[in-house]
């Protein structure tokens, strides 16, 4: 069975922010030693982690935000970020 990256990003839209995160640790886990190119996997996987840590923290900007301003930038020539 095949399936399409929409179809993942998709599902994935659909999990809480929990499984989300469960998700997230447990593919760092697997990937975790393993050369990812451009990059060590220690390094993504810290800077997932403190990602992480952020959203737990409620940290972190809302999805539907970010896609209202990246809209905005193809009308408006200068538009600030989201808060």
């Amino acid at each position: 069975m095949s399936v399409t990256v929409s179809e993942i990003e998709e599902s994935i839209k659909l999990l809480s922010l929990a499984d989300k995160r469960v998700l997230l640790r447990a593919l760092l886990r697997e990937i975790d030693g393993h050369q990812i190119p451009g990059t060590q996997s220690s390094v993504r996987t810290v800077l997932t982690l403190e990602a992480l840590d952020d959203v737990d923290a409620n940290r972190f900007v809302d999805h539907d935000d970010v896609k209202a301003w990246a809209k905005s930038l193809a009308t408006t020539s200068h538009l600030p970020l989201p808060k």
